[in-house]
């Protein structure tokens, strides 16, 4: 959870490099810039929260009209596919080169999320999806101690 100041901070000097970053990563927070200094150190990527706004719905965090599944080019992908649109953002997580964790406690659910292996995106897909990013941060500690704590302590300021 860390962002390009605190990782090349951290890089400058650590005696034994970490070997993964994990961070929030998905259409609308593609993080490019992090990821590309992260895999420039040798680290793996894995992205959390994958499909965006859907885990912080029932958190009132976010808006249902924030679903990246609801996008209009992720929907073609998904069709084009026979995929569903959940699918369809999960294979353009790991097209990138990342590790995906997305969240679910249904069964049917962690079955469609392993089902990713037996289609690609093209690049125009992987292009149209990515030109989502709006850099919307769902996740955010900063806010998470100021409602439990009345602190305010940012990391991604």
């Amino acid at each position: 959870n860390y962002n390009t100041g605190l990782l090349n901070d951290l890089m400058s000097y650590a005696r034994i490099n970490p070997a993964m970053l994990q961070i929030e990563s998905h259409p609308y927070l593609t993080q490019e810039r992090l990821i590309r200094l992260a895999k420039d150190y040798g680290l793996a990527v894995t992205a959390f929260s994958p499909l965006g706004a859907l885990s912080y719905l029932e958190l009132e965090m976010a808006d249902k009209t924030e679903s990246v599944l609801q996008q209009s080019v992720v929907k073609a992908a998904a069709e084009a596919h026979g995929k569903t649109p959940a699918q369809v953002v999960l294979r353009w997580g790991i097209q990138r080169g990342n590790a995906i964790i997305p969240k679910t406690s249904k069964v049917e659910r962690m079955k469609e999320n392993l089902s990713l292996f037996d289609f690609t995106l093209s690049d125009s897909e992987m292009q149209a999806i990515s030109a989502l990013n709006i850099n919307r941060r769902f996740n955010d500690p900063g806010h998470f101690c100021e409602a439990a704590f009345n602190r305010f302590h940012p990391i991604y300021d």
